[in-house]
């Protein structure tokens, strides 16, 4: 039997598969619409092969990755604010997201305004995203000591995600911390609510659950002040569908109680139903890393400067 008519089919039907993927991630198809149009190509392919009419594009292919279709999206939260090191953090962690597939990039400030070049580093990353603002609300911003800071982002996140995502993963991937690629296969795995460890957390080091024998024992975290979930904001992602059916979730402007805030929002959900990720909680796929501050740039003397390179990478710096 000559099979070079079902080798090209096959061929055909993953660039097919490539293709509308590519469309779908630049200009937005949604999920269903990019479903009917890769069966529609592969119908049409199938009719102009003789003896092929009825092969669908399910048909097996050996060998194949999973196409990025098929893995549940992850909707990345990253707080931000207008800072001398945002952009080389937001640098390095979108070239993290792009070793990712499937990702949905929510990029928030904590501005009344997007910061252009924010959006221009957004724009080259090649990356799904949205990028958002959400000032902290003035009442907070004139508080004395610590501020909820990132609060505002994040629930500006929640509100989008309600509005836009019907499935998926959703995570706070704040944008001076570091992640293992490793991490986001973890994540997917996200049920309802999964929990690992995060290294560099306070002067113990580490936050993460407490797990004996296989079973969550409680949790190990520098500071516990009363919180029924004493975790790191890296330490926890949550299932879409399982956030759509509390639609009063939201994180409380609470400063130091914002992770406990929000996992106690998410109600009926106790610590002991924890889905425990990252081999039993053995291994540290995230760091709470935190950049040394630097002081804002000196203004360019444009006199002296004012025709050099200079200009253009000044322009390059919040």
């Amino acid at each position: 039997m000559d099979t070079g008519i079902d080798e090209n089919f096959i061929k055909y039907s993953i660039s097919i598969r490539t293709v509308v993927s590519t469309v779908q991630k630049n200009y937005g198809l949604s999920p269903d619409l990019a479903k009917q149009l890769r069966q529609e190509f592969v119908n049409q392919l199938s009719i102009s092969k003789n003896g092929l009419a009825n092969h669908q594009e399910t048909t097996p292919v050996k060998n194949i990755n999973q196409p990025e279709e098929y893995l549940d999206p992850l909707y990345i939260v990253t707080p931000t604010y207008r800072r001398p090191e945002q952009i080389a953090e937001l640098t390095r962690l979108s070239h993290t997201l792009m070793l990712v597939k499937n990702v949905n990039w929510l990029v928030i400030e904590d501005a009344k305004d997007a910061t252009p070049q924010v959006t221009s580093l957004l724009k080259r990353t090649g990356l799904n995203f949205t990028h958002l603002v959400a000032p902290m609300p003035d009442q907070y911003k004139q508080k004395k000591g610590a501020k909820p800071r990132g609060v505002s982002n994040r629930n500006r996140g929640l509100q989008w995600v309600r509005a836009n995502a019907t499935k998926g993963i959703l995570y706070f991937a704040d944008d001076d911390n570091t992640y293992d690629i490793a991490l986001f296969d973890e994540i997917r795995k996200t049920k309802r609510v999964s929990m690992f460890p995060v290294g560099l957390c306070t002067k113990y080091g580490l936050s993460s659950p407490i797990v004996k024998d296989g079973k969550f024992q409680g949790f190990y975290d520098g500071w516990i002040a009363g919180r029924r979930f004493p975790v790191d904001m890296a330490g926890f992602a949550v299932n879409i569908k399982f956030l759509l059916e509390r639609p009063k979730a939201t994180m409380p402007y609470k400063a130091g109680f914002e992770e406990d805030g929000f996992l106690r929002s998410l109600a009926p959900f106790e610590p002991k139903e924890i889905e425990l990720l990252a081999d039993n909680c053995t291994k540290i796929l995230t760091w709470h890393t935190q950049t040394k501050k630097n002081e804002h740039s000196a203004p360019l003397d444009m006199t002296r400067y004012g025709s050099t390179n200079l200009v253009k990478l000044k322009q390059q710096i919040v």
